[in-house]
């Protein structure tokens, strides 16, 4: 008897065991790759590190000459430190992938490889450009940014212009203040934001959606339609406007949409940051940069003007790391109401006198609203479990040799 007692014990607890290696197994440490491969500054990355101190945060390089360029300081922020761009031994564990202001396109290889990436399960992606204002020389970030939501088959795309505000800026327009006023189940982007949803957006470009069709839009003013997927995150005031500052002739890019000299495109809002989510990919994709550029969107303040960046930039952050770990998902649920509608119809019929019939005919009309909701889960269940289990097993054991 205590043999079978000490076999029944052992074997719940290797029940338990495994329960709660694979409820383990489902929590791992979120890796987190910051790409400065292709010319990137480093300012506000300590900012963005510090968001999630439990991720294990690589740094994806060129090549062990470009660590010249980097203080220390910086390289000590990050765990692990990768070269060769963006390939795929670099980005094969990697869960979160920040792409910030480029100085240099991507090669064809690296745009396969972020494809493969994207491909492998829940991934999470941010990806950063600029204006085309003559001091980068070139409107490279932009087309770095299509490179990878045009890999990626999304449907946001950034323009080659500059967008100035003259309503919210830090004391001159091209320094933007994003609004942030996110669209559906990105609202709690907002929430708790102590300056209330401002962002610098220093020097931003303007993001516009191809519509189902191929046409491209401004979500904003053509939001029925921009596809379901798509959400607005940050936004400039009605008083902004597209300006074009690289030369056509010298090489500059013409504008898609937000044709300076096009009345009907050229005012806002215009979408500063958008997110798209995909069923197995979330693609954030914002018109200014996360880190490096001139100023990043990390900035706490600038030109006396108070700022959420911190916070916000964190929140983002956060977001992707659920969405890859099944903490942040969609759930639609679908409410059906039903109205009667009570009509009343007259009928007038001739036969050898006139008379008046009064038909009531009752008719039922049923509407459908969807309602998306954010769910949040967690795996702490699953390991309250495996410690019960344990405890069970363990008395049952107890009682068992008792006997």
């Amino acid at each position: 008897m205590r043999a079978a007692s000490l076999a029944l014990f052992l074997a719940l607890i290797v029940a338990a065991s495994s329960f709660a290696f694979i409820s383990a197994a489902s929590q791992h440490q979120v890796v987190i790759a910051v790409d400065l491969s292709h010319g990137q500054a480093t300012e506000g990355l300590d900012t963005i590190v510090a968001s999630c101190g439990g991720c294990f945060w690589v740094a994806v390089l060129l090549d062990e000459a470009q660590m010249a360029n980097i203080t220390p300081e910086i390289l000590d922020l990050f765990d692990e430190i990768r070269f060769g761009g963006l390939t795929p031994e670099n980005l094969g564990d990697v869960d979160v992938l920040l792409i910030g202001q480029a100085t240099s396109l991507l090669q064809n290889s690296e745009v396969e490889a972020i494809q493969g990436w994207a491909s492998t399960g829940m991934k999470a992606i941010w990806v950063a450009g600029d204006s085309d204002y003559p001091a980068q020389g070139s409107e490279i970030a932009q087309q770095v940014v299509n490179q990878v939501l045009e890999a990626l088959n999304s449907s946001i795309r950034i323009d080659y212009v500059s967008i100035e505000d003259e309503e919210s800026n830090a004391e001159r327009s091209y320094r933007v203040v994003g609004i942030v006023d996110p669209e559906g189940v990105f609202s709690f982007l907002k929430e708790g934001l102590p300056q209330g949803g401002k962002v610098l957006f220093h020097g931003p470009g303007g993001l516009y959606v191809i519509a189902a069709d191929g046409t491209p839009i401004n979500p904003i003013k053509e939001a029925e339609m921009k596809p379901d997927n798509v959400y607005v995150i940050v936004r400039t005031t009605e008083n902004s406007k597209s300006v074009q500052h690289q030369d056509l002739s010298t090489g500059g890019l013409p504008a898609v949409l937000y044709d300076p000299l096009n009345d009907e495109y050229n005012t806002g809002p215009f979408p500063l940051m958008m997110a798209e989510m995909q069923d197995n990919i979330l693609i954030f994709a914002s018109s200014e940069t996360m880190y490096g550029g001139y100023e990043p969107m990390t900035a706490p303040e600038y030109y006396g003007v108070a700022l959420d960046g911190p916070e916000f930039v964190g929140k983002v952050i956060s977001t992707m790391v659920g969405f890859t770990q099944g903490t942040f998902i969609v759930v639609e649920k679908v409410i059906t109401e039903t109205e009667t509608v009570t009509e009343t119809k007259t009928k007038t019929e001739t036969i050898v006198e006139t008379t008046t019939e009064t038909e009531t005919v009752t008719e039922t009309v049923t509407t459908t609203q969807v309602e998306t909701t954010t769910v949040t889960e967690t795996n702490t269940a699953l390991i309250a479990a495996a410690i019960i289990i344990v405890l069970a097993a363990i008395a049952a054991a107890v009682f068992l040799m008792r006997r």
